[in-house]
């Protein structure tokens, strides 16, 4: 395969949309996206302030250009050059958009007699989707709920009301998650960095032989637009990167 005329940054935006159309890449907010600047990942930094005036243009990859740059001659008689290639990989949400980022469906908790709230592992909760044991479900606000046990205005735990499993029987909670702001930012730069670490070495028409996170953080929150920002920077190394894309 040759790509002609395209620069690193939109040769790894194609993949990372790629991945998003196979599913292994999750667009959370892909239901509720704004028709307007629809796409999720783009080789540049968005237009902050058009696409601000929909929260669902959001969240949203950036993939920048750092550095790029001839290292050596590879050595003996190949006069092919090392080359290193730095991103900004970037992901950008804004403060009142909520999604769903995961839904746990084999949380395994041990019933004890006496003990009725058990806290939930992967937090926020939003909604509890299913409770079971080996023989039976369980109904939802009858034997059940889902409660903030702490009060700190985030549902944690389930709390059995009657019908229980028996005392050291083993009962599972499938919930929805959901994220939003600097969680929600962090979440997707993760699951980037997990598809490039684990697939570049299947991008058989490049010539690349490396992958490396440089560094991943959170950037301070821009008070003024009301914007998150998770930021990685990640490098790849390569025979005559440029030549080839």
């Amino acid at each position: 395969m040759t790509i002609d005329n395209i620069s690193l940054a939109q040769y790894i935006v194609g993949k990372l949309r790629k991945a998003v159309a196979s599913g292994d890449i999750v667009d959370y907010n892909a239901a509720n996206r704004a028709s307007v600047y629809r796409n999720f990942i783009y080789p540049d930094a968005p237009k902050i302030e058009k696409i601000l005036k929909n929260k669902n243009n959001f969240p949203r990859v950036s993939v920048e250009t750092l550095s790029h740059s001839s290292i050596n001659e590879v050595g003996m008689s190949c006069t092919n050059y090392e080359e290193l290639a730095t991103l900004k990989i970037s992901v950008w949400t804004v403060r009142d958009l909520v999604c769903t980022v995961k839904t746990t469906t084999v949380e395994t908790h041990t019933f004890t007699s006496g003990t009725t709230v058990y806290s939930l592992d992967n937090l926020p909760v939003s909604d509890i989707v299913e409770v079971y044991d080996n023989t039976r479900i369980f109904i939802k606000n009858t034997d059940y709920h889902l409660i903030d046990n702490d009060s700190d205005g985030i549902f944690d735990s389930i709390e059995w009301l009657q019908d229980t499993p028996s005392n050291g029987e083993d009962f599972m909670v499938s919930y929805v998650r959901k994220a939003s702001g600097s969680e929600l930012a962090r979440i997707i730069a993760q699951d980037i960095h997990s598809y490039l670490g684990k697939n570049w070495r299947s991008w058989d028409e490049r010539k690349i032989w490396s992958y490396m996170l440089v560094s991943s953080m959170p950037i301070p929150f821009d008070e003024p637009i009301s914007i998150y920002r998770y930021e990685m920077q990640v490098r790849f190394n390569g025979i005559d990167i440029g030549q080839e894309i």
